[in-house]
């Protein structure tokens, strides 16, 4: 927060109150105008430079900038004066670039601004003007518009005492009175240990932050070969079809599916097992038939149709009653479509917008570890939906799913990556490794 600094806005009045030069040209009317302006006819002044300054003489601009700036043959015009400065401070002249600088960091004609004060100080203090070199060096002792460094303002005093600035003398035994018997030297020697230790910080957040790139990018690459396989199989079935005519193939069911006879076997499993629970011991007998006729699909039944079987029968050999009888549901069997019971559910409850609803359902399969429940959580953790948002967690729960081969999980992840900084993306793995080890 920048200070009231009485002694720093004395010096730089002293800079807007010094007098004009009248610096030799060939163009005479410059010269009349400075005659004119020390005779103090402003007005005329005015008249013989304006043209100038129009033209582009730095001079011109800087002088009439003058006249504007304290009403002298013209209205008062601190914003015109700005701009006069400006124009010739951007062609180097030294005393515009101090006046400049003050109107900014005053707020005459334009926005304070600090930050570009100490620019234009910097560029006439670079050209060997003492003034410019005390202010800068009392912005840098203050910490007004750049970062609080004494050893440079120090640097600054030095160089404008040498040209026989005395308010530059008084601020070197000032800075001198204030440091440690040391010199600063312990003060120095801590403050480059803390940027040294920033740095290493830095060094490591960014090795994290490849790492974690890497990991996306393995599970990435992983699920885009699985695509290129099946991709090519499917080429070569359709060309062996083109062929030989359509080849009937009979896979195995991977441990994720989604079929509609998958659903209804759920459906049907839970009721039974609700029933179960709820009837009496004469009751289980017929409750146990009920469950092993939902797992099953006779062909002879005329109100069921069975859909094509779409699993693999590798060295299965007799007739097709043989195929068509389905074992009774394991424990495992039953779990399992009872999860995807609960999935489906979620997503229903989510598209209808029942998200408390959801969130209820998901919570137990992604404690599980189902990367499907894990990735569908995430997303309403990131969006807020049905649940406080919380991007911390969605990440632990899309980091969970990728580490699993979900590629919608990985691709999340990458997007987050894109809308977060370093800072963010490093306490979200912490937070993430956090509650791995809590897990294990």
């Amino acid at each position: 927060m920048m200070k009231p600094l009485p002694v720093l806005t004395f010096a730089l009045a002293l800079a807007m109150a010094a007098p004009l030069s009248a610096i030799a040209q060939d163009d005479d009317t410059f010269v009349r105008g400075v005659a004119a302006y020390e005779d103090g006819d402003y007005e005329a002044a005015a008249e013989f430079w304006t043209p100038l300054a129009e033209d582009g003489s730095p001079e011109a601009q800087r002088n009439l900038a003058q006249l504007y700036r304290l009403g002298l043959g013209v209205e008062r015009d601190n914003v015109r004066a700005y701009e006069l400065y400006t124009a010739a401070a951007e062609q180097n002249s030294v005393e515009a670039q101090v006046n400049a600088a003050f109107l900014l960091l005053t707020g005459e004609g334009v926005d304070k601004n600090p930050e570009q004060a100490a620019l234009w100080f910097a560029r006439a203090a670079d050209q060997g003007d003492a003034l410019a070199q005390f202010n800068l060096g009392l912005m840098y002792e203050k910490g007004v518009g750049v970062s609080q460094d004494r050893d440079i303002a120090r640097e600054l005093y030095q160089l404008s005492a040498n040209q026989g600035q005395k308010r530059a003398l008084a601020r070197l035994d000032e800075i001198e009175n204030d440091l440690p018997p040391d010199g600063g030297e312990t003060a120095r020697r801590e403050r480059n240990e803390q940027r040294a230790e920033n740095d290493a910080r830095k060094a490591d957040a960014e090795r994290e932050r490849k790492r974690q790139d890497e990991d996306v990018k393995r599970v990435t690459g992983r699920a885009q070969a699985e695509r290129d396989t099946e991709e090519k199989e499917r080429v070569e079935r359709a060309r062996a079809e083109a062929r030989t005519g359509p080849i009937l193939i009979i896979e195995k069911v991977e441990d994720d599916p989604e079929t509609e006879e998958d659903i209804e076997k759920a459906d049907a499993m839970v009721d039974a097992m609700a029933k179960e629970e709820a009837g009496g011991e004469d009751e289980k007998e017929s409750m146990k038939a009920s469950l092993a006729a939902a797992s099953k699909a006779p062909e002879d039944t005329p109100a069921v149709r069975r859909k094509p079987d779409n699993r693999r029968a590798t060295g299965v050999k007799g007739n097709n009653d043989s195929m068509a009888k389905a074992p009774k549901a394991t424990p495992t069997d039953r779990s399992r479509l009872v999860r995807i019971r609960q999935i489906k559910d979620a997503e229903t409850a989510y598209k209808r917008g029942d998200f408390r609803t959801s969130v209820r359902l998901l919570i137990p399969l992604a404690q599980e570890g189902m990367p499907v429940a894990q990735f569908w959580l995430g997303r309403m953790f990131n969006r807020g939906e049905g649940v406080q948002l919380n991007r911390y967690e969605a990440y632990s729960l899309w980091r969970s799913a990728a580490a699993s081969g979900s590629v919608q999980a990985a691709t999340a992840l990458a997007n987050l990556s894109n809308r977060i900084g370093l800072e963010e993306m490093n306490r979200a793995e912490s937070y993430y490794q956090s509650r791995l080890q809590r897990r294990n």
